[in-house]
C-alpha cells in the first residue's frame, strides 16, 4: 500500500504474523527515494497505515514552519 501527497509517499509492508498479531514496517520516503521516516506497528494494517500517516503529517507541518 502506498500514497503519495507533497512529495511523500508512505511505503507499507507486512514483515510477520496475521491478524491482530501482524508486523508492519513502514517508510515515508521523499521524491528522490531516500527514507525520511521508518518505524513499525502491530495490528491491522489499516492501523499500521494511521501510525505512518500521522508522523507524515508531522513531517510536512514541520516542513511548512520551516518556510
Amino acid at each position: 500500500m502506498t500514497e503519495k501527497t507533497a512529495n511523500l509517499e508512505i511505503r507499507l509492508r507486512l514483515k510477520g504474523g496475521s491478524g491482530p498479531n501482524s508486523n508492519w514496517q513502514w517508510e515515508i520516503v521523499d521524491a528522490q527515494g531516500g527514507i525520511v521516516k521508518s518505524g513499525s506497528a502491530m495490528g491491522p494494517e489499516h492501523k499500521a497505515f494511521a501510525t505512518a500517516r500521522q508522523f507524515k503529517d508531522k513531517l510536512i507541518k514541520a516542513e511548512a514552519k520551516a518556510r
